[in-house]
């Protein structure tokens, strides 16, 4: 395959691709135009559907009319004959057939009133529906137009590329325009594909072998892709190019990618080290007040404490046995204690501590000088 037959194969390959694209455009326009009409199909299917049935009413009601006037006409010759009867029995019969004219004239009479409000009701739903169709119509028109008008201009294209795409592909050698049509005859869209810069299908992709691609490169044999069957070529400048390009493209992409991410890491560390600050700032502080408000204090109030009571305060609970407390508690509270609370053998048994109230009331209401413990400490 020669350097030319490879330019020809590709710019039949682009001929094809342009003449795919205006057929796809053609296709696209008939559901557009579809939706375009919708409405003003429905009201003139609505505007048909009244017509035919105001038609169909009309044509009763001109029905019942003509019956009317027949019953009217067959009254007016039963009221002849009835002047004209000889005996009782035949006035009896023309009364009795009278009788039954008029009862169905009148009932063909109401169902005329019925039909004529009827017609008067299609007439005026009929009006409003035609004049809401020719209203969508006008409104609809230029658009539908605009796409008729583009519709037919790219058939125009189409036989135009289909025209030239035959004059073209008379000039290229016959074996290799058939195998050229082969791949294209799978409704497939490319079939002559360039290397890539690294040695790469364009179509497909896959690697292509260094004996194959050195074949590609120098040599006027036609080679197809083992992996998607179209014809391979060398690069040319232009694919080249368009390769670089394509490259820096996704090169500052995936740039710009890295930096975004590594903004939203960093964001993501600080806001953690935030928290962390935030979580560790209370757990500091608490120890510190607690000692602060915990502490001991050294100071020993005694305005307000008896003697035991200070002795307990000073020398604390763990030095003074609990009996001497209890006497000495029950001693500021005008207590009097008798026999000995609490013994050496016996120190902390309550059944020995005795507490006995004042025989006097006014003995109780005079102050009590704080007795010495009985106990043996």
């Amino acid at each position: 395959m020669t350097p030319q037959t490879r330019t020809s194969l590709k710019d039949l390959q682009h001929l094809d691709q342009e003449i795919a694209a205006v057929r796809s455009a053609i296709e696209n326009f008939d559901p557009l135009l579809e939706e375009v009409d919708a409405p003003v199909l429905r009201l003139e299917q609505e505007v048909q559907a009244l017509e035919k049935r105001l038609k169909e009413v009309r044509l009763e009601e001109k029905r019942i009319e003509l019956t009317i006037d027949e019953r009217r006409a067959r009254g007016t010759k039963l009221q002849e004959r009835m002047d004209a009867v000889r005996n009782v029995r035949e006035e009896a019969a023309v009364h009795a057939e009278l009788e039954m004219v008029g009862r169905a004239l009148e009932s063909e009479e109401q169902e005329a009133l019925s039909l004529l409000d009827q017609i008067k009701r299609l007439e005026e739903r009929h009006e409003e529906q035609e004049n809401a169709y020719r209203e969508a119509l006008a409104e609809v028109g230029p658009h539908r137009e605009e796409l008729v008008t583009e519709q037919r201009s790219a058939e125009s294209k189409l036989e135009a590329l289909q025209a030239d795409r035959e004059t073209f592909a008379a000039g290229i050698d016959l074996g290799e325009r058939r195998i050229y049509d082969s791949i294209m005859a799978g409704a497939r869209e490319v079939a002559v594909a360039e290397l890539t810069e690294d040695g790469a299908c364009g179509n497909c992709y896959n690697m292509v072998p260094l004996q194959i691609q050195n074949q590609i490169r120098h040599t006027d044999m036609m080679i197809r892709c083992e992996s998607c069957g179209v014809i391979l070529t060398p690069e040319s400048p232009e694919g080249l190019a368009r390769a670089q390009e394509e490259g820096e493209r996704i090169e500052r992409a995936l740039k710009a990618s890295t930096e975004q991410r590594d903004v939203e890491r960093a964001a993501v560390s600080e806001a953690a080290a935030l928290e962390e600050a935030e979580e560790a700032a209370p757990k500091e502080a608490v120890p510190a007040e607690v000692s602060t408000e915990e502490a001991p204090s050294t100071e020993v109030d005694t305005g307000d404490l008896p003697a035991g009571g200070l002795a307990a305060e000073i020398f604390g609970s763990d030095d003074v046995p609990a009996e001497e407390l209890a006497v000495e508690e029950g001693s500021s509270d005008d207590l009097s204690v008798e026999g000995p609370a609490v013994d050496k053998a016996g120190a902390g048994n309550e059944a020995d501590v005795v507490v006995d109230e004042p025989a006097d009331e006014e003995v109780g209401a005079e102050e009590a000088e704080p007795q010495e413990p009985t106990a043996d400490v």
